[in-house]
C-alpha cells in the first residue's frame, strides 16, 4: 500500500464520487451550502447516478424552510443543476437509497468515472468480512468558501476491512491503530464530522489472479459525533452502507427483496 496500489485505489474511489449539493439563504441574506455525496454506476444498461435517499429529504427540507436552490452536481470547476423531478428513476426513504439519470457528456464534463466493477452479471457478489473496502464522500466541514461565487468541497476517501456483512448492509469500523495517511492530507482527528458522505460509494476489493473492485453499497450512516454519552459512544466510529443487491440494472430498486427481509 505505501508503494504506491494505496494512493491509486484512494484516487479511484474518490474518481467515482461528486458532490451532490445545494445553496440556502440564511436570515442576514447570505448563502452557504448544504450536501450530501452522489456518484455514477453503471450495472449493465448503461450510466445513472446514485445518492442516500435521506439527502434528497434534506434538501426538500431546504426548500421548504430556507428557499433553498436547486440540486446541483459539482467537479472539475463546474456544475449542473439537476432537476429531481425530471431526473429521479427510483427513491425508497427505507431502503435508503435514491437513484437518477445522467448522461455520459455530463460525468465527461464533471471529471468523473462511471463505476462499473468486475462482476459479469448484476449484482456483484457481497464483501468479505475482513475483506478489503475503499469509500469516499464529501463532508460538510471540508467545504471552503472562496468568494460569493466560489466553493470547494473536500473529499475523505478511506480505506478498512468490512467488519460485518448482512443482507442489508455492510459496516467497516475505523481502526484508528491502523490507519495512515496515504494522500497528504492528513488523519481526520477523532470525533470528525463525516455529516455528507452519504450517497458516497463503498467497494470491496476482489483479489483473484488479478486484483480489481465491485460496488460493495451506498454510504448511509458515518460515525455519530453526538457529545450525549447516551446517543454515542466515544472512540467507536463505524461507517454504514446500505447492500447493492437493492440496486437493480436499470437504476430501480429492489423493493420486494427489501420486503422479505423486514417480514
Amino acid at each position: 500500500m505505501h508503494g504506491g496500489l494505496g494512493i491509486y485505489e484512494l484516487q479511484l474511489v474518490t474518481s467515482f464520487c461528486t458532490p451532490l449539493y445545494w445553496v440556502i439563504r440564511n436570515s442576514d441574506l447570505t448563502f452557504l451550502t448544504r450536501n450530501g455525496t452522489a456518484f455514477f454506476l453503471d450495472a449493465g444498461r448503461g450510466p445513472f447516478g446514485v445518492t442516500a435517499c435521506h439527502v434528497i429529504d434534506g434538501w426538500r427540507k431546504s426548500e421548504a424552510e430556507n428557499d433553498a436552490g436547486p440540486l446541483r452536481l459539482a467537479g472539475q470547476g463546474s456544475s449542473i443543476v439537476l432537476d429531481w423531478d425530471a431526473r429521479v428513476i427510483d427513491a425508497n426513504t427505507e431502503i435508503d437509497i435514491a437513484t437518477f439519470s445522467v448522461t455520459d457528456a455530463e460525468v465527461k464534463t464533471l471529471g468523473k468515472t462511471v463505476l462499473t466493477g468486475y462482476q459479469k452479471t448484476w449484482p456483484p457478489g457481497p464483501p468479505e468480512v475482513n475483506c478489503g473496502i475503499y469509500y469516499c464522500g464529501y463532508p460538510g466541514v471540508g467545504t471552503r468558501y472562496l468568494s460569493a461565487t466560489e466553493v470547494v468541497f473536500g473529499a475523505v476517501p478511506g480505506s478498512g476491512i468490512a467488519s460485518s456483512v448482512s443482507d442489508k448492509d455492510i459496516s467497516t469500523l475505523i481502526e484508528r491503530e491502523h490507519l495512515t495517511a496515504a494522500l497528504g492530507g492528513g488523519i481526520p482527528p477523532e470525533n470528525f464530522d463525516f455529516g455528507g458522505i452519504s450517497g458516497g460509494p463503498m467497494i470491496t476489493v476482489v483479489q483473484s489472479s488479478l486484483r480489481s473492485w465491485a460496488l460493495a453499497g451506498v454510504m448511509y450512516q458515518g460515525p455519530n459525533t453526538e457529545a450525549d454519552p447516551a446517543r454515542a459512544i466515544a472512540g467507536l466510529e463505524i461507517i454504514k452502507a446500505r447492500r447493492a443487491h437493492f440496486i437493480l440494472p436499470d437504476g430501480c430498486l429492489d423493493v420486494a427483496t427489501w420486503g422479505t427481509l423486514h417480514v
